[in-house]
């Protein structure tokens, strides 16, 4: 296997800073795409989240098809990790 087949099997397989995650939040038949981004670039409107918002943080390090919790004014909420490119 070469450098650039473990690079790209790598690429994909936890959410870091960078990632693009598509989660469907449980209770819900939409999904959402969202790119993990550091604190200065976060823009909700453009679906860039922090790596240290609550929803940020509970995704990264997850894998493909994990389930992530994290905490809102409402509540808890669960979501399943779908996709990471």
């Amino acid at each position: 296997m070469s450098n650039a087949e473990i690079i790209h099997k790598r690429k994909g397989d936890c959410v870091r800073v960078g990632s693009i995650v598509i989660i469907k939040k449980k209770g819900e038949k939409d999904k959402h795409k969202y790119q993990i981004v550091g604190v200065e670039e976060s823009d909700m409107s453009f679906g860039k989240i922090s790596n240290l918002s609550p929803i940020g943080a509970a995704l990264v390090g997850k894998s493909k098809g994990e389930k992530a919790v994290y905490s809102t004014p409402k509540g808890k909420v669960e979501c399943e990790i779908l996709e990471i490119k």
